[in-house]
């Protein structure tokens, strides 16, 4: 597997993302690597540059910051990134595809 970069095939990993003004909203994740995500962004409208709290699925919420938003994608790049284990745990536990 390669441990830098996942797809999500089938849509169920999902992300909670907390901005500044303390709203959250949950999103799926499309593709995941240690550095960060890129999820469908649905009905929240973040800026580029904007620093929000990422949630993944069993650990707690972590500094980040949307790099772009574009065609109703976001991309998040994570303040540190995730750990090999963690990172490797997450693709097994969502069917994600290296």
């Amino acid at each position: 597997m390669n441990a830098h970069y996942a797809s999500a095939s089938n849509g169920t990993l999902k992300i909670k993302c907390r901005s500044g003004s303390g709203s959250s909203v949950e999103l799926d994740v499309v593709d995941l690597s240690q550095g960060g995500c890129m999820a469908d962004r649905r009905n929240w409208s973040p800026n580029a540059g904007d620093r929000v709290l990422v949630q993944l699925p069993g650990l707690g919420f972590q500094a980040s910051e949307v790099i772009w938003v574009e065609d109703g994608r976001v991309g998040i790049g994570f303040e540190q990134a995730l750990h090999d284990a963690v990172f490797e745990h997450l693709c097994r536990s969502y069917a994600l595809a290296a």
